[in-house]
């Protein structure tokens, strides 16, 4: 596991730094997701893009790290590439359900702490897998899988068939007191995101999920 990991920073900082990275270097992320190991930590799956040329395809590179805390997940990404994350492209933070049944306000607040990061964030729930696979999961058509995961939730809360609650909103939520849901999302059997109900939430906890029966 190390050595796979010292493998894709190496690959990621060939890509975005050339030369001679500094302290100021960033590293743009599309898309990512928090899911629980089975020791207990939690597991930061941050995906970038690279591009060799201008005239060749865009591929998507996956950046793990994992951590205590949400706090120290982005710390311990931020370490290993010498550099920080940049997260103002990021339209979609998912999250596992064993992360989300223990309280998502330490993350909200991690967040919000990040200069870059769109209030405009959309967070969701991965149903029956892991966050790291929704993550990770291919897009269908030839698209970027960040992009296609935003393009999917963009969707589906312009025709309200999921909940639609970005960043700003949910810590209103958390400081009120207030419940909430979230869109819920899961994998077919050939790989593919699909919407699966929601994620409802009380004082910040997930207490379950509701909808997306029949899941295709």
């Amino acid at each position: 596991m190390k050595r796979m990991l010292i493998l894709i920073v190496a690959v990621l900082l060939a890509c975005v730094g050339g030369k001679g990275r500094g302290a100021g270097d960033r590293l743009p992320i599309l898309s990512a997701g928090v899911s629980a190991s089975s020791d207990g930590q939690l597991v930061l799956t941050a995906e970038a893009v690279r591009q060799d040329s201008l005239e060749g395809n865009a591929a998507s590179l996956y950046l793990t790290t994992s951590g205590d805390d949400p706090a120290a997940l982005f710390t311990g990404a931020e370490q290993l590439l010498a550099g920080q994350l940049y997260l103002s492209h990021a339209r979609t933070f998912v999250i596992d359900e064993a992360v989300a049944r223990q309280g998502i306000a330490p993350l909200i607040q991690t967040l919000l702490a990040q200069d870059d990061v769109r209030l405009t964030l959309r967070l969701a729930v991965a149903r029956d897998v892991t966050a790291d696979e929704i993550v990770r999961a291919q897009a269908v058509v030839e698209e970027i899988p960040g992009e296609a995961l935003g393009a999917l939730l963009d969707a589906h809360a312009v025709q309200g068939g999921l909940p639609d609650l970005p960043l700003c909103r949910i810590s209103d939520r958390i400081l009120s007191g207030a419940d909430f849901s979230l869109p819920a999302l899961t994998l077919t059997e050939d790989g593919r995101v699909i919407p699966a109900g929601q994620a409802d939430f009380r004082l910040g906890r997930m207490t379950g999920f509701s909808g997306g029966e029949g899941l295709a």
